[in-house]
């Protein structure tokens, strides 16, 4: 099977972008009538800041995970049958993050909830590292005639797949945490995106383009 890494990208692009509407469609707004007051409304969009709260941190999570995507494939020769199918589970997984935004959202005190989210984010974080450790491993990643761009593309890829798995190990941290500290289980949580916005020292977008002008 034989998928361009431009169509593969195309295809997750528009499953993120259904992910986030279906967040979005999730925040329920109260029946109003000509009889609904002030405080009534003011009461329901209290009750939501739990789900508002939880929707911006996953909303968060996803574009890490979109943009990681974006430089995982932009910095690829070529796919191949098994990367494709790793994607789908990838992209299967992330499909989750609103049912798990849900549940946090309406119980936010309890265990059981920053365990399904944190499971969630765990096994969707996982199967994106599957998906670098693949890359590498199976050379898919782009080689040039330039010996010092195909250095600094391995080097990103392997700083990248290095944070997928740290993140990883997180995730797997923090779920059984939950049952001692909740709020130590969503302290967890918050280190991945840290981590992600420390810088590399390289510009990924930058290295992206020379590789697209490259493959053009």
């Amino acid at each position: 099977m034989k998928i361009s890494t431009t169509r593969l990208e195309t295809f997750s692009d528009g499953v993120i972008a259904i992910i986030i509407t279906i967040m979005v469609i999730q925040i329920k707004l109260p029946a109003l009538t000509g009889e609904t007051t002030t405080a009534q409304i003011i009461r329901h969009l209290h009750y939501l800041i739990p789900y508002f709260i939880t929707y911006a941190f996953s909303f968060m999570m996803i574009g890490i995970f979109w943009t990681n995507h974006h430089y995982m494939f932009h910095l690829l020769e070529r796919t191949d049958e098994k990367l494709v199918w790793l994607n789908f589970l990838f992209m299967f997984l992330l499909s989750f993050i609103p049912f798990a935004t849900a549940i946090v959202g309406s119980n936010p005190f309890l265990a059981i909830s920053a365990v399904i989210y944190g499971t969630v984010m765990l096994l969707t974080n996982a199967s994106f590292l599957l998906m670098r450790d693949y890359s590498l491993r199976k050379s898919l990643v782009h080689k040039d005639q330039n010996r010092k761009l195909t250095i600094k593309i391995f080097k990103v890829s392997l700083k990248a797949r290095t944070k997928a798995l740290i993140g990883t190990l997180v995730y797997l941290v923090a779920i059984p945490i939950a049952y001692v500290s909740v709020y130590l289980s969503y302290c967890c949580f918050m280190l991945p995106p840290v981590l992600y916005f420390i810088p590399d020292g390289i510009d990924d977008e930058e290295l992206a383009e020379k590789v697209a002008e490259k493959n053009a």
